[in-house]
């Protein structure tokens, strides 16, 4: 197999600490044992071996002599995407370290992309739902309006997971300038996401699905809320959109309650729990009315062949879907992984598929 070393260009954060390797082939595991760096000619280095073709999502940790781990962060003490590298011969990756978490949790960082314009608090089953909202400025009128999971990382980066964000105003900005204006409704989750967002009970909801309960409360708390706000809007004008466990949400949301969203945005859709329950529930769902944007990276898995599996399974998903909605729109991202820059990327294609699709859509302002 191919050897990788993998070299350090950070020291240590506190003297005695260990430095060590994790990631999507360990599983994330703190335990450092097998994984730790040794001094180097140029600094801390590690190598390994990984199956041609291997996919690697890698981070450093570092555990202290009291036994608590630390993991690298930005320069803002916040969490830091992962390092990738394709596994494609032996191979030197250079990991470079902004530095560490801690106590400053990246609330310093700088934005680079537009925050919402009003976060509100509404009541749920599970307590205190936050929407974050955004709209174009001296735009009234009945606007599409798109509803979006994982709210924390759609605007800017302030609260997102890794620091990088969809930049869902942006994009919507440059619609608008087009003359297709939307308003959008943007749904924060916590550690609670698998329970919420998947509607089969696997292990990591703790075999407690609350799937079902986040549906009827976007159903029927969170959508009269925002028609009273903003005014109405028909269904066929609403889009629910998300990716990953989002994506699946967003699928089931909308084949279950056929009607309420006339188009579903599905990001590369996480279908596996519960032994790919979704695939064998979808086969008594349809909503004849409904769009659907189905997208895949060409690198979410573990290996290339891994990755190219689950683009087949993705395709197989939109085949089944065909017979069962209006419209099916499935992309390939080449080159993409299963992460937010990823998404941000193929967001504003989807958001031009999704206004300039609607029925009688036209530029804002033309001529009719």
């Amino acid at each position: 197999m191919p050897r990788v070393r993998f070299r350090l260009s950070a020291p240590p954060p506190v003297p005695g600490a260990i430095l060590f390797l994790t990631g999507d082939h360990r599983a994330w595991s703190s335990d450092p044992e097998g994984w730790t760096f040794q001094d180097g000619p140029g600094g801390p280095e590690l190598s390994a071996e990984f199956p041609g073709g291997a996919l690697l999502n890698v981070k450093v940790r570092a555990r202290h002599p009291d036994g608590t781990v630390t993991e690298e962060g930005d320069t803002w003490g916040g969490r830091a995407p992962a390092h990738r590298a394709v596994v494609r011969g032996d191979a030197t990756i250079d990991l470079p370290l902004a530095g560490w978490q801690d106590e400053r949790e990246g609330r310093d960082r700088p934005r680079r992309s537009a925050p919402p314009r009003e976060t509100l608090t509404l009541t749920a089953p599970w307590g205190e739902q936050a929407v974050r909202l955004w709209w174009l400025e001296n735009q009234d009128g009945e606007l599409p309006l798109l509803i979006l999971h994982d709210g924390q990382n759609v605007f800017d980066e302030g609260p997102t997971f890794a620091g990088e964000s969809w930049d869902a105003a942006g994009a919507a900005q440059v619609l608008a300038d087009e003359g297709f204006p939307c308003r959008i409704a943007a749904l924060p989750v916590n550690h609670e996401r698998s329970r919420r967002y998947v509607p089969y009970p696997f292990e990591l909801n703790g075999h407690n699905s609350g799937a079902d309960e986040y549906a009827d409360w976007m159903r029927d708390t969170l959508l009269p809320h925002l028609h009273t706000q903003f005014g109405p809007v028909s269904p066929s004008r609403v889009a629910l959109a998300g990716s990953s466990f989002g994506g699946l949400i967003t699928a089931y949301a909308g084949l279950r309650d056929p009607g309420t969203y006339g188009t579903l945005g599905v990001f590369s859709p996480a279908v596996w729990p519960a032994d790919f329950a979704f695939l064998r529930w979808l086969e008594e769902r349809s909503d004849p009315q409904a769009r659907v944007w189905l997208d895949m990276g060409d690198h979410e898995g573990d290996s290339l062949e891994g990755a190219a599996e689950i683009v087949a399974l993705t395709r197989d998903l939109a085949e089944r879907l065909r017979p069962r909605v209006a419209e099916v729109h499935f992309t390939l991202g080449e080159g993409h992984w299963h992460d937010e820059p990823a998404w941000r990327a193929r967001f504003p294609d989807f958001l031009r598929w999704w206004l300039t699709g609607l029925e009688g859509a036209r530029p804002a302002g033309s001529a009719r």
